[in-house]
Formats: structure tokens, C-alpha cells, sequence
């Protein structure tokens, strides 16, 4: 009886699995071969010196994320932006190694809950080059760009254009002599899918000509109680615009 028992099991383990469970792990092994690839790339740059400011796009923090990248969408990530090299970012679970993803093969991802467009992927090569955040979203689109340059900085003048405080968890130090400096830029999408740089409110209601003085007295309601922002009064501007 033993012996037959011994037998039984021995088929049972040696016998194929059952279809769903094989199903399952060619599932499993079809999605972890796919999301390999983003982990193939480079490894993220290092700036080995003293410096204040970041060279991140807000900070050094990963945060979850999703990639549409080479036509396929790859979730569950941790990405983050070099925005002096406008690279982006993904940091590898098994590693711990950042990588940098190909911008050719980048259209768009979600970071942090916001959504990131590569415009020359989207629109064209004649598309400003780097990744671009979507401040607003509707027929037309407002989108901004951070871009980070390393400068020499002396005598500590250069502070205050880093628009990042956090000297902890960055490489940063009161007498680094050289500062990552922060240039924020903004472009308008039309309809049409022509892109203009804007860096005035007077810029965007130029494409709102027949609209323009109404959206201006919509806006001047809002401000009673203090003025807006550049992204503020944009977002505001265009869907005001979009819904009349």
C-alpha cells in the first residue's frame, strides 16, 4: 500500500501543471520579460561634486508612476526626471539602480499622479526637445518644462534660482560652489496641434482674440480677492475659453 501511495505521488508531481497555472506563469514570465527592457538603458548620471539646488525636476524622491514607452504602457514603476539632462528616470526594484529611459521611445508618462508628454515623440522633430508637464488638458493643452543648469556660484548669489530648499536629502552644501539653477518654461498646444512658447498672459489671450475681453473681465471677477499665478490664470483663461 505504501509502495503504491509512493507511486501515485510520484506521477502527481512529475505530471504536467494544470493549464490555468500554466496560463498564469507564461502570464507572469510574458510581463516581467516586457517590463525588462526599461531596465536595460544606461545608468542615471552622476554629479559627483558639491552643489546646492537639485538637478531633479522637484527632488530626489521616486515616486509611482507609468510609462507608455516603445507603444506599450508599463505600470507599477518608480520614475523620477534629471532635469539638467532632461532624462527619464526608473529605478530598478531588484538593483536599486537608476536607469535612464530613451527619450525616442518615450510618448508619454504619469509621475506623482501628473501627467509628462514628449512633444517631438507626439508632435513632430520640430517640437520643443525634453519632457513637458500638462498644467492643463482640453481641446488645447498648457504644458511646462523645468529645466536645471549647473553654474559656478562664488559667492552664493545664485540660491535663490535654485527654487529648491531640501539641502538634506540632496547632494548640496552651504559652500558648494557651483548651483543647480531652476528655468521654468511654458508652451501653448493648440487645437490644431501647433505648439508657440508663452511666458505672458497677454500671449495667451492672443489666441483668444474674439473671446479676449471676456475672459479678461472672467478673470478680473476672480482676482478680486488677490492676483493668480501665471498657471493659475492660464488654466483658468482656457477653460473659461473652452466652455464658451
Amino acid at each position: 500500500m505504501k509502495l503504491f501511495l509512493s507511486a501515485v505521488l510520484t506521477l502527481a508531481l512529475l505530471a504536467p501543471a494544470p493549464l490555468a497555472a500554466q496560463d498564469d506563469r507564461a502570464l507572469y514570465m510574458e510581463n516581467a520579460g516586457a517590463a525588462a527592457i526599461l531596465y536595460r538603458g544606461h545608468r542615471a548620471t552622476v554629479y559627483p561634486m558639491a552643489y546646492n539646488g537639485t538637478y531633479f525636476w522637484s527632488g530626489p524622491a521616486f515616486t509611482a508612476g507609468s510609462v507608455r514607452y516603445g507603444g506599450r504602457n508599463y505600470d507599477n514603476l518608480r520614475l523620477n526626471i534629471d532635469a539638467a539632462r532632461q532624462d527619464l528616470l526608473v529605478k530598478s526594484t531588484e538593483s536599486g539602480m537608476d536607469k535612464v529611459l530613451q527619450q525616442e521611445f518615450v510618448e508619454r508618462f504619469v509621475m506623482d499622479g501628473r501627467l509628462f508628454l514628449n512633444l517631438r515623440q507626439l508632435y513632430g522633430p520640430d517640437a520643443p526637445d525634453g519632457y513637458w508637464e500638462v498644467i492643463y488638458d482640453g481641446r488645447a493643452k498648457l504644458v511646462k518644462q523645468i529645466s536645471r543648469t549647473l553654474k559656478k556660484d562664488a559667492d552664493g548669489t545664485l540660491w535663490a534660482q535654485t527654487a529648491y530648499d531640501d539641502t538634506a536629502s540632496d547632494n548640496s552644501g552651504p559652500r558648494a560652489l557651483m548651483t543647480f539653477v531652476r528655468t521654468v518654461r511654458y508652451c501653448y498646444i493648440s487645437e490644431t496641434g501647433d505648439i508657440s512658447p508663452v511666458r505672458k498672459r497677454s500671449e495667451i489671450l492672443r489666441h483668444y482674440k474674439e473671446q479676449k475681453r471676456e475672459i479678461s473681465r472672467h478673470i478680473s471677477r476672480l482676482e478680486s480677492s488677490g492676483r493668480m499665478d501665471f498657471e493659475r490664470f492660464t488654466a483658468e483663461a482656457l477653460r473659461y475659453a473652452e466652455t464658451r
